[in-house]
Parts: structure tokens; C-alpha cells; sequence
């Protein structure tokens, strides 16, 4: 059926079709004025429009053609309504003459019909972009017949709501755009980091910087990358960075990061860190990445370089460890063979060998040689014709050569030595016995020079004093050996004359039916009885003066024996004195069984009692000291102290070389002394920690902190704290094993360094692209004003006129556009300098740049500032101030006065104070007063509103190193004072 529109709905639609949504100003006046033409056209009491959200309608305009005003109306629930709901949600048009009858709109009635008296409903879906939104709904309070005219005006209505509402997200879509595209572009070419994106695998962008990393030209880039995206990753990481990207967009990951070596043109490799951001359509496939790429090669580098510092650390730990845990039973020359062989595993060199002095000769005791492969011995060099190198490896702890060729302390040996084997450095450390030079660990390398690290030395000195110890404990087991030799061939003798002496200083004891039938004087002296206290004490009473860890033991021990016939045998044990003491006791038995007896008994049990109670003692020692000794030597490339009774009892020689104190300086340490070298910051806290570790009886404690070494300087330490407690829980030995973490501390402290210079950085940069976005934007507004009256006038003078203001306007647009790009220069450490500026001319400049601002909003401004007043500042931050302040006071004028503007300045003693008052409707600094500077903070609900001026306006004065201060009341209008130093 054709459409028969009345004239005037006509025209009421016409007036719409020809608007666009820029002719409304904003989302609610264009539902004002659908409401006003829908209610007009129909001739009816109210038109509303309701929007869904969630389970309910909320009424987003109400218009009530009978009072001629807007009303609010409270919301719908879908529980309260469900067949109205029901067809409103399937877009379903809704005609109720009756409404309060109607089926569909019946059980609207009680809760919203009677009470506003509507009798006939008329209600058609909103559409935006094809989805359901809403609803129109036309309401009369009398009975209304909706003639087909009525629904189909009420449907265009509908439909030039839709195209409205559509052209508005259209419109704020494509500036955002743009603003996006803009921010980007800028921001790729100016940050540090290169940007490249990708879709469908293809390179549809890739940064200047990105780019110059890489050597590469644009069109050079997009042919690597058609054949090959991964063409320029090394081959080692190639698989590993492709499972990376495609794992990500598998689990459909927003972004994900890898680092990785990368190819430059040069042919060179660069260490890359990729932070890839992926995108995907409605379908969830991955369709672009936009990639920010860094060049982490110094970075990486120098953590390689510490990795392989700390591998070539660990390996020679390792390598001390089993030396200490492979040798123990090995012989002298078994272990210098073992410890020429880790020498070169440890320090990756060629050759390893050991040399000792005899008479005037260096004998070659081993020699290992890694490309060989074998050992070798007996080489021999005169002394006497090395004056400079055996007083150099005397008098120093170690002979460092770099360049072995050229140093001074070995010099005698490059032609007969040095040259013929290709040798280039050498590293030799001194092997003393008993404190006397003794030989010479020397460790060489071929060919290709090489530079010796500390812990390199530390490692050799390692070596070199656990040889000392072993040539050390070789001797005193030859001691022994003939000791034990010579107390055999005693014990032969003592044993030949026993049955005929009793004056021996061990005692004599024989024992026959289980019971004591001899003493000799001495064994009861020393046992503190008469003799003839202890004739007839039996083989039990004997055990029980035993020592009660030792009875078991000697009891199974002497039945043994005697059970398997042996004639002789030996046992140790504790024995108690007359006094209740217990001492150590070394009992030598002969027994002669008696052949008659038929269990073969002994007849005779002759015992050769020996005091051994002060050799235990020394036993006893000797295992602490080797215990100790261990502990020590455990980790002998760093230092090692042992603490003992509040005294160091012991201080390595690795330890005095790393603070530089002598060893009668740590001999008069207290702990006192030891906490007052601690650097005051670490003090309190590591203090309590040992002593509370102490309470707690805890065997293992590790600690870092500054220690103040012989010169005065602080160097960082790690202690690793071995604690042994005695049974009452109190440590008997603090065994200390320190490194010097120095060069650690100081890498960390350059890393958090460089991370706030880069926080820092970003920082700045988001602030500057808020500054470009605020001030391109108050001058693109003011040249569309221009544009919008030079449009609106046919008057020849006028046009000039604004065709001059836009000229004005744009000169001012290019010379921001300017000062922005110095400001970048600024920020960038390009250009950093203010300068002097006259402040009134400075006001008069940035006034023509929003002369038309002025004109249209009939505002004036009274400038009240001598001529000769001059500031300092950088002339961008100052404008944008100036722009900022002026067009806030006329945004937000009065809306009952135009807008009148006061600027004054006053030179004061060290700074100048600009004050801008204006009449607006002021600000509620009750309220908003701690955050009127903030970003994005707004207070008068202005569409038009960023809320990015007065944090703008802040930062750049702050940066100036001047402040600004706020006094405003409600209605009333603003002051501000800013001040420049």
C-alpha cells in the first residue's frame, strides 16, 4: 500500500533525511529531536525511545507533547513484562489500539498503563548496524486507531534513527583512525625500538629504526621476507622462534615475546628481543602481528660473558672437590698426575706440569700435555741460569704472565724454553713444604694468547696448596711409617723381656681360672690401687670397670679371639681408675691354652697393659684438625676463616689477599672488630640474622654485605657459614668460606640503572603524545570554526576577513607543529635550552592562533602586562600553556555572561608570577581539588572534554622548574597563578 504522509509528516521527515548526525551535536539532542518529530508527526501525547541492557529497558529520552517537556521514566524488567519483552526482543512492531487489552502489552498495564493514564501503544524496533538496540515507543492517553500512514511514519522515523546512530560510530571510528594512525606513525619513527607488522604473512610496514637495525632497505626487507619470514633468523634458533609464534597464535595468545640472533646485512649476528602482539578476525584466525624488536646484543654478550665466567667457576670447583675426594688414598706421584691432568681441565690450557728444586736444578717431577695426551718427566733446568724467574716465583704468591714473550719475571726462558714450545703465557704458583720453597706448579698455553682471570689464579693457588699439603702428608706418613716400624721391632724386644722385668713403664697383668693372679707394680700405680687390691678380681669385675661405650666392643673382641685360638691379639678401651676416672688403655694378650684341658682353656692370660690415653688425645685432635682442614680447603679459590671462641683461629692466605690485612691483624680480631668493618646499612640486618641462626642451632647460614677491607674501601661479600655447636648448643667452630661479589653487585646496579633511564623514557614519550594530540587539536578546531562563519557569510569584507584569520590559524598550526618537533629534539637530549621571552608578545601570538574562538564566543580579554617583562622558558611548553589556559577559559565560560579574560604579570624577586582570571563557572575545588591536574580528570561533563590540558599545563611548568596554584568557586570563575623562575 502506498504511503500517504501528510504534509506535515512530510516535511518532518524530509528535515531529518537531509541532516546528518553533526547537526544534532550530540547523542541527546538527537533523541530529543526524533522524540519532538515522532510526537508532532502522529499527533500524540508521548514518544520515548528505550534502550536494552541486560535483562531490562531504560529509557534514554521521554517527551510529552501535553506539558512540552522531557520527563525521566523509570526502567522496564523483563520479569515484570515477559510477553512484552518477548516481542520487543524478536523485533517484532507492536500496534495496541487498546493497549491495556492488547496481549502483548497487557501486562504493562498495573505497573505502568493506569497509572499513566496511556491508552494506545505503538511500539518499533531501533536498529544499529542490523542489531537490535531498542525500541520507539508512541504513546496517546486516549484510544487511537494506528492507521498504516502512522506505522509507516514511525518506521522512517526508525530507519533515520538507525542511519544516524550508524553514520555517528562510523564517524568517531575513522577519526580514531586516524588519531591511531597518526600517534603510530610517530611514535615508530622516534622510540629507540624498531616496529614491523605482518599480515597473512606478508610485511605491510616496518619502521625506520627497525630497518637501520638490520642494515636494511624497505624494498631490501619485503624480498627477505617473501621468500623467507625466518630467513634472517640464525639456523639454532630458527625452529625454536617458529614454534614460539605459531604456539602462541595456536592457543590464541594476545602476545608473546623470544629472543633470538638475528642476520644484519653485513652478514654479522645481532641478539634480538621480540615482543609480538597477534590479532585475530571474528573467526579466531591470526591475521597480523605488530612486532617490537630490540637490540639486546650488549646486553646478551655480556650475560654470555658472565655465564662463562661462572661454567669455567663451577667446572674448577668441581674439579677441587674430586681432586679433595679422589685422592685421599692415592700416592705422592699417583696425586701430582691427578692434579697436572685438572689443571688443564681447569683452566683450558695445553700444558700442566710440577717442578722441584734439587741443588742447583728444576727436575720436572710431571708433565702433562693435553694434544699428547701422555705425561712425561725428568726435565731439567739450571737455576743459575734463571736468576729473575727463581727469585720471582720465591718472593711473589704467583708469576702472571699474559704475554710470557715480554714479561720481565720470565723472560731467561724465551729462547730455550718458551719459543721452542710455542708457549705464550704462563701462569706458575710457587709449591712450599713446611713453609719453604719447594717447587713449582706451572700451568702453559700455546698459540693463541689469552688473558688470566682471578679466579683462574685463585684455581692454581688451589692446586698448588693442596700439593703442599699432600708433599706435607707424605712426609709425616713416612714418619710414621717408621715409627710404627721402630715400635714393632720395641714391641718384639718389650716382649722378650716381660717375663723377666717388672720395671717396664707398661703394666703386666696375668689372668689364670678367670681371675687375676698377677700385677706388676707399674699397671697398679697407674690404676691407682695396691697390688694386692686387685689379685683375685674376675674377668667380669674387669668389664665392668670398663667404659660402658667400650664393654660390648672388648668383650666380643677378647671372646673371638679365644674362640678361635688366636694366641695373641690387641684391644683398646677406657678403663676406670681408683679416682673414678676413665684413661685409655692399649692391652697386648698372650694366651697359652692348656692341650690337657679337653675344652682347650687357657691356662695363662698374660696382659701388656699400655697407657694410650694422651696419643688418643692427640688422635682425637688430629681428626677435628683434618675435619677442619676439609672444611677449609672445600672451596679454597675464595677465603677461609675459622672462628673459634669468639678468636679467628685460622685465616686462609686467599683471605688476607682479598682485604689486604696482615695475618697479625686477623690474629687480634674480636667479633667486635669484625662487626665494626661492616658497612652501617648491612650491619643491621646481618647481624641479627647470624645470631639469630646462632639460637636456632642452624649447621648452614649464607649472607651478603659490605666489608670494609685494609684500606678503607667497602667491597661486597657473600659468606657461606659452616657452624659446629658442642652438646650444650653453643658453636665450637665457625668455619667462614667468602667471594668477593663485588663485580656482581656493581652489573646489577648498572642493569637497574638502565631500567629506570628506560621507564623514565616511556614515560616521557606517552606524556609528549598526549601534548601533540591536545595542541593539534585546539588549533584543527579553531580553523573549523573559521571554515564554518567564512561558510556562513556572502559578505565579500567578511570573508577576507576570515580567509585572513586562517591564515593566521594555520601559520600558527605550522609554527606548533614546529615547536612540537623541537620539544621531541628537547625530549630526545637533541636540543635542551630555554630561552628568552618576551611574556606579553608571547600572550599576543598564541591569541592569534584562536582569534576565531574568540569572535565566536564574544569573549574579551584584558592583557594587563608591561612590555618589558621577559621570562625563561622553552617556547613550546609556554605556548601550549597559553593555548591550554585560554581555551579552557572560554570552554567552560558562564553560560548566563560571555567570557571575560584578565592577564597580568608580576616580575618579583626570583621568579615571575602569570596570573589568568577568568568568569566561567568556576571549578568545585572542595571536591576535585586533588586531582584538578591529573590525566584525563574532567569536572563539568563537557563532551568535549579530555581532560589532558591542566596535566599538560602542570608538567610543562614543572619541567621549567617553576609551580602553579589554583583558586576557583563555583559560578564564580578561576584564577590562576603560575610561576616562572
Amino acid at each position: 500500500m502506498d504511503n500517504n504522509f501528510s504534509l506535515k509528516q512530510f516535511e518532518i521527515l524530509l528535515e531529518l533525511y537531509k541532516s546528518s548526525f553533526s547537526n544534532f551535536d550530540s547523542l541527546e539532542n538527537l533523541h530529543k529531536a526524533i522524540t519532538k518529530s515522532v510526537a508532532s508527526g502522529l499527533g500524540i501525547s508521548r514518544a520515548s525511545i528505550w534502550e536494552f541492557e541486560d535483562n531490562k529497558l531504560v529509557c534514554k529520552i521521554l517527551f510529552n507533547s501535553e506539558k512540552e517537556s522531557f520527563e525521566s521514566q523509570s526502567e522496564l524488567l523483563q520479569t515484570d513484562m515477559p510477553n512484552y519483552f518477548d516481542a520487543l526482543q524478536k523485533g517484532i512492531g507492536i500496534v495496541a489500539d487498546d493497549a491495556q487489552e492488547n496481549k502483548l502489552t497487557n501486562d504493562l498495564k498495573e505497573d505502568y498503563l493506569v497509572p499513566l493514564n496511556i491508552k494506545s501503544m505503538l511500539g518499533l524496533p531501533i536498529r544499529e548496524s542490523g542489531k537490535l538496540i531498542g525500541t520507539l515507543c508512541c504513546e496517546h492517553t486516549s484510544t487511537k486507531e494506528w492507521s498504516e500512514n502512522d506505522i509507516s511514519f514511525s518506521r522512517s522515523i526508525t530507519d533515520i534513527l538507525s542511519l544516524l546512530l550508524e553514520e555517528n560510530e562510523k564517524r568517531i571510528a575513522e577519526k580514531s583512525l586516524l588519531e591511531n594512525q597518526d600517534r603510530f606513525k610517530f611514535i615508530s619513527e622516534n622510540i629507540s625500538d624498531g616496529i614491523y607488522i605482518i599480515e597473512n604473512e606478508v610485511l605491510v610496514f616496518a619502521s625506520s629504526t627497525y630497518l637501520e637495525m638490520l642494515g636494511l632497505s624497505e624494498e631490501e626487507k619485503r624480498n627477505s621476507h617473501s621468500i623467507d619470514m625466518f630467513e634472517l633468523t640464525h639456523p639454532d634458533d630458527k625452529k625454536r622462534v617458529i614454534d614460539i609464534i605459531y604456539g602462541a597464535a595456536s592457543k590464541k595468545l594476545p602476545s608473546t615475546k623470544y629472543v633470538f640472533r638475528c642476520r644484519k646485512k653485513n652478514g654479522q649476528y645481532m641478539w634480538r628481543e621480540d615482543i609480538m602482539n597477534i590479532h585475530y578476525d571474528v573467526s579466531g584466525h591470526a591475521f597480523r602481528a605488530v612486532t617490537i624488536a630490540r637490540d639486546i646484543t650488549q646486553e646478551k654478550e655480556k650475560e654470555l660473558e658472565i655465564i662463562k665466567k661462572q661454567k669455567a667457576i663451577d667446572l674448577q670447583n668441581r674439579l677441587l672437590i674430586k681432586l679433595y675426594a679422589k685422592t685421599i688414598d692415592l700416592s705422592i706421584k699417583e696425586k701430582i698426575n691427578y692434579i697436572t691432568i685438572i689443571a688443564i681441565k681447569g683452566l683450558t690450557i695445553d700444558r700442566a706440569s710440577y717442578w722441584e728444586i734439587e741443588g742447583n736444578q728444576l727436575v720436572c717431577k710431571d708433565l702433562f700435555d693435553k694434544i699428547e695426551n701422555s705425561h712425561t718427566k725428568d726435565q731439567k733446568l739450571n737455576t743459575r741460569d734463571l736468576p729473575k724467574y727463581i727469585e720471582a716465583i720465591k718472593s711473589q704468591t704467583a708469576i702472571i704472565a699474559d704475554d710470557a714473550l715480554t714479561n720481565e719475571s720470565t723472560s731467561e726462558l724465551v729462547d730455550d724454553y718458551l719459543i721452542p714450545l710455542r708457549i705464550t703465557d704462563m701462569l706458575d704458583i710457587p709449591v712450599r713444604k713446611n713453609g719453604k720453597f719447594h717447587g713449582v706448579l706451572c700451568c702453559e698455553h700455546c698459540d693463541k694468547p689469552r688473558v688470566w682471570s682471578e679466579n683462574d689464579v685463585s684455581f692454581a693457588r688451589s692446586l698448588a696448596d693442596f700439593l703442599s699439603l699432600a708433599l706435607e702428608e707424605e712426609k709425616r706418613k713416612k714418619a710414621e711409617k717408621r715409627l710404627n716400624e721402630n715400635q714393632e721391632k720395641l714391641r718384639q724386644s718389650e716382649y722378650q723381656l716381660r717375663l723377666i722385668t717388672e720395671n717396664s713403664s707398661d703394666g703386666f697383668v696375668i689372668m689364670e681360672n678367670e681371675k687375676i693372679t698377677y700385677v706388676s707394680p707399674s699397671y697398679a700405680k697407674f690404676m691407682g690401687y695396691k697390688a694386692d687390691e686387685l689379685i683375685g678380681i674376675s674377668a667380669d669385675q674387669i668389664f665392668e670397670k670398663m667404659h660402658p661405650e667400650d664393654r660390648d666392643r672388648a668383650k666380643k673382641t677378647i671372646d673371638h679371639n679365644l674362640k678361635n685360638k688366636l694366641t695373641s691379639f690387641k684391644c683398646e678401651f677406657r678403663f676406670k681408675r681408683k679416682s673414678g676416672d676413665y684413661y685409655w688403655r692399649e692391652d697386648y694378650a698372650n694366651i697359652i691354652y692348656d692341650e690337657k684341658d679337653e675344652n682347650n682353656r687357657y691356662s695363662k692370660y698374660i696382659i701388656i697393659s699400655r697407657d694410650i690415653h694422651e696419643r688418643k688425645q692427640i688422635e682425637n685432635k688430629l681428626i677435628e684438625s683434618e675435619k677442619q682442614l676439609r672444611l677449609i680447603t672445600e672451596n679454597t679459590s675464595d677465603g677461609v676463616v675459622v672462628i673459634e671462641n669468639g678468636k679467628l683461629t685460622y685465616v686462609s692466605p686467599s683471605y688476607t689477599r682479598l682485604l689486604q690485612y696482615s695475618k697479625e691483624d686477623y690474629a687480634n680480631f674480636t667479633i667486635d672488630d669484625i662487626f665494626n668493618n661492616f658497612h652501617l646499612d648491612d650491619l643491621n640486618i646481618v647481624r641479627p640474622y647470624i645470631f639469630d641462626s646462632l639460637s636456632k642451632q642452624i649447621p648452614e647460614i649464607k649472607y651478603e654485605f659490605r666489608f670494609k677491607d685494609a684500606n678503607g674501601l667497602y667491597h661486597w661479600r657473600e659468606d657461606s657459614a659452616n657452624i659446629i655447636y658442642d652438646e650444650n648448643g653453643k658453636y665450637s667452630k665457625y668455619i667462614v668460606i667468602t667471594r668477593d661479589i663485588s663485580a656482581r653487585k656493581e652489573a646489577e646496579k648498572e642493569k637497574n640503572r638502565l631500567y629506570k633511564i628506560t621507564v623514565k623514557q616511556n614515560e616521557k614519550l606517552i606524556k609528549f603524545t598526549h601534548i601533540v594530540s591536545h595542541d593539534i587539536r585546539s588549533h584543527t578546531s579553531n580553523l573549523s570554526m573559521i571554515l564554518d562563519l567564512f561558510e556562513e557569510t556572502n559578505d565579500p569584507e567578511e570573508q577576507k576577513e576570515y580567509f585572513d584569520m586562517l591564515k593566521q590559524s594555520t601559520n600558527k598550526l605550522s609554527d606548533t607543529i614546529f615547536y612540537l618537533n623541537e620539544t621531541v629534539a628537547v625530549q630526545s637530549g637533541e636540543k635542551n635550552e630555554k630561552i628568552k621571552l618576551n611574556l606579553k608578545a608571547e600572550i599576543e601570538k598564541a591569541i592569534l592562533g584562536i582569534n576565531a574562538i574568540i569572535l565566536t564566543n564574544e569573549a574579551k580579554i584584558n592583557i594587563q602586562i608591561d612590555d618589558t617583562i621577559e621570562i625563561i622558558a622553552t617556547q613550546s611548553y609556554l605556548e601550549s600553556i597559553i593555548f591550554n589556559m585560554l581555551t579552557n577559559a572560554i570552554k567552560y565560560k558562564s553560560p548566563s555572561q560571555n567570557p571575560i579574560i584578565d592577564i597580568k604579570a608580576k616580575k618579583m624577586e626570583s621568579e615571575t608570577r602569570l596570573t589568568i582570571q577568568d568568569n566561567g563557572i568556576g571549578i568545585d575545588l572542595v571536591k576535585n581539588k586533588d586531582k584538578i591536574f591529573g590525566m584525563y580528570k574532567t569536572f563539568h561533563g563537557n563532551p568535549d572534554a579530555v581532560g589532558l590540558g591542566l596535566f599538560m599545563v602542570k608538567n610543562h611548568i614543572e619541567s621549567m622548574g617553576g609551580r602553579i596554584e589554583v583558586e576557583s568557586e563555583l559560578d564564580k570563575g578561576t584564577t590562576f597563578n603560575m610561576y616562572f623562575v
